[in-house]
């Protein structure tokens, strides 16, 4: 897996995190961390989904 991809939803979840505090949403810890986990379980999905068919 490439870095640029673990930047990448690091920074869109701590970027979430700042437009939420602009509008004055509640922020828990709890939430920065689902967030991080559900970006990388989908990278997770699309990498196994990108890898090549072993049947073929």
């Amino acid at each position: 897996m490439q870095l640029g991809i673990w930047v990448g939803i690091v920074v869109s979840a701590i970027l979430s995190f700042v437009i939420a505090g602009l509008f004055n949403q509640p922020l828990h810890w709890y939430l920065f961390i689902l967030i991080l986990f559900i970006g990388f379980f989908t990278q997770t999905v699309i990498l196994i989904l990108q890898t090549p068919d072993e049947h073929e």
